[in-house]
């Protein structure tokens, strides 16, 4: 069984890199689809307790995978805060993940961050193969 792990956001870009994870799954594979809430996001809406930011992502992350398993996929869903780079690289170390799957450019509007510089410094530092779709 191997994981493709699949970097989320909710953005057109993330879900185009979410349809190409599902492409590659054969056999027993399974797709593990993260969402990262950067901490930037949840310091900015500060009057605001953090994991209304956090239960947005996890609500987005939800949908994605409940889409996936009614398609007969198996997948996993988790949200995480912190890096968004960071915290990729650091599940895929963590984990036997056999590639990684990130979209070239996010626009979500959870901050609005731009995955293209996500997608270099996973490339960059990743240890395992890394797609990046455009």
């Amino acid at each position: 069984m191997g994981i493709k792990l699949v970097a989320f956001d909710g953005s057109e870009a993330s879900r185009k890199a979410l349809s190409q994870a599902e492409g590659l799954l054969r056999g027993d594979d399974e797709l593990l689809v993260l969402m990262v809430v950067p901490v930037a996001v949840i310091a900015e809406f500060a009057d605001v307790p953090p994991d209304i930011s956090t239960s947005r992502a996890q609500g987005l992350v939800n949908a994605a995978v409940t889409d996936l398993r009614e398609r007969g996929v198996k997948a996993l869903g988790l949200v995480r805060e912190g890096d968004i780079a960071d915290e990729i690289l650091k599940l895929a170390a963590d984990m036997p993940v056999d590639i990684i799957v990130i979209g070239h450019r996010g626009l979500s509007k959870i901050g609005r961050f731009a995955l293209g510089s996500v997608a270099d410094k996973v490339a960059r530092y990743a240890t395992r193969p890394v797609l990046i779709v455009r």
